[in-house]
């Protein structure tokens, strides 16, 4: 509910979520999605092979259920329009590719292991990192022709099995990588229930001959599931030396670089837009078009990503600090600190690439926006000029600071949401509470209150770790004698309280006219006996 008004004002139609996973309950977002006018675009989540096992018919076809059953959960909401099958299964490095590859009982025993050579073809294998396609009549040729036939038929499985239960649009997001265009062109037949080619595409400031290579291999459209660069200069990028030693916020020269990110967004926005598929000559347009290919690509991403670091693909095992740490372990021009498992710190794990601005990509800096922490589980987003440069383009409007809410602004609507915003309370109780004091630590603002019968605090130790459903900061930190999310009913203890005291009373009061009772019995007592006296005759 933070993100999608600002999405929507970029000029965002579709979100893109990685990491869909079947046992949460995703409804109220898709509502959310919906409600705002987007669509969704859910990326199935399967990492890596080891989490997804796809060596055998039966584990394939057990995953191919399992989406199937996904896509139809949510078949009668019209904004999850697009699925992605997994994310990046033709990257070597989720072991896809190697587990078809092996699999010597392919076609219920028909088969044979397609014997593809998984090292990089400057090593002597056959995955394409530095050279050409492989040539026809040798075995990487032929080896990598089995194993994408059977990527791209599995995959087709999972496309056939959604279209049966929902009207979606159903791809894979690729990774640019493997000479992609050739393996499409080669066995892309084998894929017909595909809707579209994707592909997350980074190759600096332009992409190149990439819709022309793929436009001449395929008559379907192509969407772009990941486009950008990072918004962080690194001297790493340029450094001869092993591991990188600088830090964010160091004297290095490495800076925060909004200009860079936001120019290569533009830049690359346009040949989409140039490659789009809607123009008017492209009502006849044919397989080999190098452009009327194209409908559109996701910008990466939406705000920063610390957790990215965790898996850096440039890496020191041990990191610095920890026992046993020699530069020696440490992949070329890794950081010293990565992989770094602390989500909460913004580090510049990473790895080098000539194509970025710096050469180096920073894994966690790809954010449009920028999260700051207000308060535990509250944050607030920062802008980078990448947001406004692509609102322009795509609304129109110019810049509109308001749109986000400060820390301040974020935790002073909270507050008063939590006690409606009500007014002072009055009365007795009130009155009482009053006299009696309250807890007022850490206030927002000068004295916001909630209800008027407390303050607003970020302590987490007061407001204790939250529930599910709801942040655990800020809260309402009552005041003597009432409760609630926004101090909006007595305390329990006031009711004990008064109804103690209203007992206590009555004890008072009952021993009060028992004394009374007893004192005006003795008086008369006392006065009868001496009545008695003077009536009896003396000796």
């Amino acid at each position: 509910m933070r993100d999608l008004p600002l999405i929507k004002a970029m000029g965002v139609n579709v979100v893109r979520t990685y990491g869909w996973q079947v046992d949460n309950d995703h409804t109220q977002f898709i509502e959310a999605v919906q409600a705002h006018g987007l669509y969704l675009f859910a990326t199935f989540y399967m990492g890596e092979e080891i989490e997804s096992p796809v060596g055998s018919e039966l584990a394939r076809s057990q995953l191919v259920r399992t989406f199937a059953k996904e896509v139809k959960k949510y078949a009668e909401f019209p904004a999850l329009l697009f699925w992605s099958f997994g994310n990046e299964l033709n990257g070597v490095w989720n072991g896809y590719l190697q587990s078809l590859s092996h699999d010597d009982n392919y076609d219920g025993g028909k088969g044979t292991a397609c014997g593809w050579d998984e090292r990089y073809d400057d090593l002597g294998g056959c995955w394409i990192h530095k050279g050409l396609p492989p040539l026809p009549g040798t075995k990487c040729y032929t080896s990598s022709f089995c194993v994408y036939k059977r990527l791209f038929a599995f995959i087709n499985q999972a496309a056939a099995a959604a279209h049966e239960v929902a009207d979606v649009v159903v791809v894979s997001a690729f990774a640019d990588v493997d000479a992609l265009y050739e393996k499409v062109g080669r066995a892309g037949d084998f894929a017909p229930e595909l809707d579209a080619w994707t592909a997350q595409v980074y190759r600096g400031s332009t992409f190149g001959d990439f819709y022309e290579m793929m436009g001449q291999n395929t008559d379907k459209p192509v969407l772009l599931t990941e486009y950008g660069v990072d918004a962080y200069y690194d001297i790493c990028g340029n450094s001869s030396i092993t591991p990188c030693t600088n830090f964010v916020g160091d004297d290095s020269g490495s800076f925060e670089d909004e200009d860079s990110q936001a120019l290569y967004a533009l830049n690359l926005t346009r040949e989409i837009d140039a490659a789009a598929s809607d123009y008017k000559r492209c009502e006849h347009a044919k397989k080999g078009s190098s452009d009327c290919i194209g409908i559109g690509g996701f910008l990466m991403s939406w705000t920063d990503e610390y957790w990215k670091g965790a898996k850096s693909q440039a890496a020191c095992d041990p990191v610095q600090g920890q026992p046993g740490f020699s530069p020696k372990k440490c992949d070329t021009r890794a950081h010293a600190s990565c992989g770094n498992w602390d989500a909460m710190e913004h580090d510049l794990c990473g790895y080098p690439l000539e194509a970025a601005p710096d050469h180096y990509v920073n894994e966690e800096w790809f954010g449009i926006t920028s999260p700051t922490r207000c308060a535990t589980a509250i944050d607030s987003l920062r802008p980078r000029k990448t947001y406004w440069a692509m609102r322009k383009l795509w609304t129109g409007d110019s810049k509109a600071h308001r749109l986000f809410e400060s820390c301040g602004d974020m935790l002073e609507g909270r507050c008063v949401a939590l006690g409606d915003g009500g007014a002072p309370s009055s009365g007795f109780v009130a009155v009482l509470g009053s006299l009696l004091g309250g807890a007022t630590h850490n206030q927002i603002g000068e004295a916001l209150q909630c209800s008027g019968r407390g303050k607003c605090t970020t302590d987490l130790h007061e407001c204790g770790d939250g529930s599910f459903n709801s942040s655990a900061t800020p809260c309402c930190s009552c005041d003597l004698g009432f409760a609630g999310e926004g101090c909006s009913v007595l305390d329990v203890r006031v009711y004990v309280a008064l109804a103690g005291g209203g007992t206590l009373g009555a004890l008072l009061g009952g021993m009060l006219l028992s004394t009374l009772f007893a004192s005006c019995k003795r008086a008369r007592y006392a006065q009868t006996s001496a009545l008695g006296e003077k009536l009896l005759p003396r000796k």
